[in-house]
């Protein structure tokens, strides 16, 4: 009779862990298949559609987090499509707060923090609402997959933002060396709205070039904020018209080589020196130019070739 009631009891707890898991795997489905309809719907051409599009997948995605709060995917839709709606201005209309984007993020990280575009999309959230956690979070995402050039590219929009034109620069030449596969006007074009009010830059359909004011007579690459990278790249120095001067370009305080002198242009002189693509043993933080006998650089040029 005891075995007989133990075998009772086991059976009851069976059906109802069966039972359980049914339902679980029943709330996942139903969540999956609301979460796929947003994906598949297409996004409408018109504002009154637009506002209609947000509110039926909030609505969805909202569903779907109740089914299964535990999917960061869904948590990072919602806050996706609550960013978007807030980016059109739409925020009388839709529910929601930009307090809640962040929480979103933070949450879909806490679920999987090795997710590189969580904080790659959290990391961007701050830079445009002007928060300055923007940097360390775009450059986790890096950290998680340093090989992704888009994160290069947010990273030097948030730079852009910021006014910070030689730290974008350095992350537009890691933006174009691994999405190289792209074409670089592939790559720039992404940032094309953002460069055009910098005076520094100038871009077109086969190259950008960077200017920035000299220091001294000397430049220190690895100073400025290059990395350990090679790239090709076009030097260009300026120096106010003296006799006998020479621009120098050392590699880890090794004479490695000498600027050629092109035209003048106004008060300046012009030298200039190709990094050759074959010379891939070329570091930039392991490279200095100086000028002899010492004088001031007055600007330098850098100019990346796509």
């Amino acid at each position: 009779m005891q075995e007989k009631n133990i075998s009772s009891k086991f059976l009851l707890f069976a059906t109802i862990s069966i039972f359980m898991v049914i339902i679980f795997l029943s709330f996942n489905l139903i969540a999956d298949i609301l979460y796929e309809k947003i994906l598949k719907t297409k996004f409408p051409s018109t504002k009154v559609g637009e506002i209609n599009y947000y509110m039926d997948s909030l609505n969805l995605i909202s569903k779907a987090i109740n089914l299964n709060k535990a999917n960061a995917e869904y948590l990072v839709l919602k806050a996706d499509l609550l960013s978007c709606a807030f980016n059109e201005n739409f925020k009388e209309t839709l529910f929601g707060d930009k307090e809640d984007i962040e929480k979103l993020y933070i949450k879909a990280i806490k679920l999987n923090p090795i997710d590189f575009e969580y904080h790659l999309k959290l990391g961007w959230f701050y830079a445009q609402t002007k928060d300055k956690r923007a940097e360390d979070e775009i450059e986790k995402a890096i950290s998680l997959f340093p090989v992704y050039y888009r994160n290069y590219i947010y990273l030097s929009k948030y730079y852009l933002m910021n006014n910070d034109d030689k730290k974008a620069f350095v992350n537009m030449l890691l933006a174009l060396y691994y999405g190289k596969n792209l074409g670089g006007w592939n790559v720039m074009v992404r940032l094309k709205e953002d460069i055009k009010n910098h005076i520094n830059f100038s871009l077109w359909g086969t190259g950008l070039l960077f200017q920035t004011e000299g220091e001294g007579p000397v430049f220190d690459f690895k100073k400025y904020g290059f990395g350990h990278s090679s790239f090709p790249l076009t030097l260009r120095v300026y120096l106010q018209k003296s006799e006998n001067r020479q621009v120098l370009l050392y590699k880890n305080e090794v004479l490695f080589a000498r600027f050629q002198k092109l035209q003048s242009t106004g008060e300046l002189d012009v030298y200039e020196f190709k990094i050759d693509p074959r010379n891939t043993d070329i570091y930039l933080d392991e490279l200095r130019i100086r000028i002899q006998p010492l004088q001031n650089i007055e600007k330098i040029d850098f100019i990346k070739e796509f």
